[in-house]
């Protein structure tokens, strides 16, 4: 990008958007059991919304000059919801403010459960 910065982190793989594109859809289809078959369409463009819109919060992350797995609250989430946000949107999916609000809370809150029950574990060396 000119500033000798890489426009990804070293986090940002092909095989981790194949990976996230197919547990997506894959959840989407078991849904699809319950719901109606378009939840499948609508769990890959989620899931890619989703990855686009993590890949955008990682250029800003390095713009912003900061290190892998630095911490940015808010930013952390708010680039998956708005990514699969802007994906249903634009596939003619109408979306209220509520529903915007109310996923938009479970998903910061389960985001920070989950991160720090991985590092409980584990899993992950921070717990965010």
């Amino acid at each position: 990008m000119g500033d000798g910065n890489r426009v990804l982190g070293d986090g940002k793989t092909y095989e981790g958007l194949l990976l996230g594109l197919t547990f997506g859809t894959l959840l989407a289809l078991g849904e699809a059991r319950f719901l109606t078959s378009w939840w499948v369409l609508a769990g890959f463009l989620e899931s890619l919304g989703a990855l686009c819109g993590d890949m955008v919060g990682a250029f800003a992350k390095r713009r912003m000059g900061l290190e892998r797995g630095a911490r940015v609250p808010l930013l952390d989430q708010l680039d998956f919801i708005l990514g699969s946000t802007a994906a249903l949107i634009a596939f003619g999916v109408r979306i209220t403010i509520l529903q915007f609000v109310f996923v938009s809370l479970l998903v910061i809150a389960l985001h920070v459960l989950t991160n720090i029950a991985a590092f409980k574990l584990g899993i992950k060396n921070v717990p965010w």
